[in-house]
């Protein structure tokens, strides 16, 4: 029997477990039978986001028309949707369950452009999940417009979809309801500043400039039903001229009613956010501690601004968490005691994954939780003090308490050569251990500050050591369920009010990354694989953008042998027009 007469319901199965939306684009290519099997996998989840024209992207919205001109993306960038807003395409719609809009709108054309789609009287998307019957769920990862007729298209459609908001920035909405708000992220900026002329609208002109505002019991009023909580609120503050005038953004300490209650978050993610303890006003800390439910929380994290407060908000949670599976850590500096976080972690045994960097529990406390699966342990490197990293009989402890571990995040400094003690020590432990990563300290405790740094720093971490870690490793290792070892130098965890230190610089350059896979035959050698870090992505960034930018002012833009790549490849049902949107 040859493939395409297989029945349609293996077909269906196996386009589940297509990687890629481009493999399912493809697959929709090849025949009316493979179209009509593929489609609405396809449909399922739709991801609309948006590129300026400048020589390599494409505005996408995504569509798939050809075009040569930013005026031209513009009038199509909301083709796929004017195809579902098409009563032709019923079908269309019944298949789709999610929508996304990713990215941020940078560009003053795009801005101008959505905003006056999905502001009255366009309201697109009010119209959009009117008509799609199945609708689940729709992530904002953005920020875009709440309007009335958009909270009550979802507060009436049947499906009760919900609403991700991963984008706020402090001016959310909030002066109606909507249960159907299931994840709420928003950024929050202490050092933002008003507009020297105070204008009535954005350079958009469809919504004035609000200040940032946080209040915690408003969004609680908001959104009842939240699920998910991350709070970011920035107090950093630098650059070459400090100062100027005062911030209008206002963090407000949280108020609760006698009657009003928490929602019933499961997953809280804190930076920044201080908790208030003022004697005169509300308690904050004693609603925190009375009547939050510690007890339906899963997931916890707090970082990366740690504000004095924390070690106290850990102490309020010590005792009450009965289910957290997930807890994570994170500060540009460490704490000056890991006193209460070891309370805290030892008063409750169901952590699955434990992520600590820069504030960094002690191993006892670790070892208590013998659930986990994924645990990082990560000390940054600071010129003043050599850092600490675990040494053979505590990687031992942690294996042997930690029986469940699949992943393993920790750090060694090797100091000019690789420890064979440590080397074998992980080795021939973690029985279970699927991924390994290994953050190699440079040494910066160590380095005169001078010329030579940057030199000194690249010859820590090269593709031959590298090799001979994965040598020594897997010849202690054996045949395992070992899939990945990561090694990595840099650090991503500092942040400076000005100017950086030459230290800072030169771990910045010499950052790099290898993956080592296991060998293939027993005589083979391992696999090595070295990765571009964020700094050269950067660089390569610049330089292509530069290059582009000079390839695009020495073209005739005329030149018809120039074409540009398409969009996209969805299906289209109908090839005349799609339905007007208003203007």
């Amino acid at each position: 029997m040859s493939a395409l007469n297989m029945i349609p319901e293996i077909w269906s199965l196996v386009f589940q477990f297509l990687a890629t939306r481009n493999d399912l684009r493809n697959v929709c290519s090849v025949c009316r039978l493979f179209d009509a099997i593929a489609t609405p996998f396809l449909y399922r989840s739709l991801i609309f986001r948006d590129e300026p024209i400048n020589g390599r992207h494409w505005s996408k919205f995504p569509d798939d028309e050809d075009v040569k001109t930013q005026d031209e993306a513009d009038d199509l960038s909301f083709g796929l949707l004017c195809r579902l807003l098409d009563d032709r395409n019923d079908m269309l719609r019944v298949f789709v369950r999610e929508i996304i809009f990713e990215g941020e709108l940078n560009d003053t054309r795009t801005v101008d452009r959505v905003w006056c789609k999905l502001q009255p009287p366009n309201d697109v998307l009010a119209t959009l999940v009117n008509c799609l019957p199945n609708l689940e769920v729709i992530h904002f990862e953005r920020k875009l417009p709440i309007t009335d007729r958009f909270v009550n298209a979802l507060l009436s459609h049947k499906k009760s979809p919900k609403l991700h908001l991963l984008g706020e920035d402090g001016t959310t909405r909030v002066n109606i309801k909507m249960p159907f708000v299931q994840k709420l992220h928003t950024s929050v900026d202490t050092q933002a500043r008003a507009p020297i002329d105070h204008p009535e609208t954005d350079r958009s002109g469809f919504h004035a400039w609000e200040p940032q505002r946080l209040a915690l019991h408003e969004l609680f009023n908001a959104f009842p039903n939240l699920e998910e909580l991350s709070v970011s609120v920035n107090w950093l503050r630098g650059g070459c001229a400090m100062g100027g005038r005062p911030s209008p953004t206002r963090i407000l300490g949280l108020d609760l009613s006698e009657d009003a209650t928490f929602p019933p978050l499961k997953s809280l993610s804190l930076s920044g956010y201080p908790v208030q303890d003022d004697p005169v006003e509300d308690d904050e800390v004693a609603l925190w501690r009375d009547r939050f439910p510690w007890d339906r929380l899963h997931s916890l994290s707090l970082g990366v601004q740690l504000p004095e407060s924390t070690p106290g908000f850990l102490e309020l949670a010590t005792g009450k968490v009965a289910n957290l599976k997930e807890f994570q850590i994170t500060s540009y500096d460490p704490l000056s005691s890991s006193a209460e976080l070891d309370a805290f972690l030892c008063s409750f045994d169901t952590l699955e994954i434990l992520t600590a960097k820069g504030a960094v529990p002690s191993l006892t406390s670790v070892i208590h939780q013998s659930n986990l699966k994924h645990i990082c342990l990560h000390t940054i490197e600071d010129p003043d003090r050599e850092r600490e990293t675990l040494d053979v009989e505590q990687i031992k402890d942690l294996s042997q308490h930690c029986p469940k571990l699949t992943t393993l995040e920790i750090d060694l400094d090797p100091n000019g050569t690789w420890p064979d003690d440590i080397v074998s020590v992980i080795a021939t432990g973690f029985k279970n251990l699927c991924r390994l990563s290994i953050h190699v300290g440079l040494g910066i405790a160590h380095v005169k500050n001078d010329d030579s740094m940057e030199e000194k720093f690249a010859r820590v971490l090269t593709e031959s050591k590298a090799q001979d870690f994965a040598k020594r490793f897997f010849e202690l290792r054996g045949p395992s369920v070992l899939e990945m070892i990561t090694l990595k130098t840099g650090e991503k965890l500092r942040w400076f009010p000005q100017w950086h230190p030459r230290y800072a610089d030169a771990e910045k350059h010499c950052a790099k990354i290898f993956e080592i896979y296991a060998p293939l035959e027993d005589n083979d050698e391992p696999r090595l694989n070295e990765l571009e870090s964020d700094y050269a992505r950067w660089m390569r960034g610049l330089e292509e953008g530069y290059s582009g930018f000079r390839s695009l002012n020495s073209k005739n833009h005329s030149n018809a042998d120039s074409k540009p790549q398409r969009l996209s490849r969805s299906p289209r049902v109908f090839k005349d027009p799609a339905f007007p949107l208003s203007t």
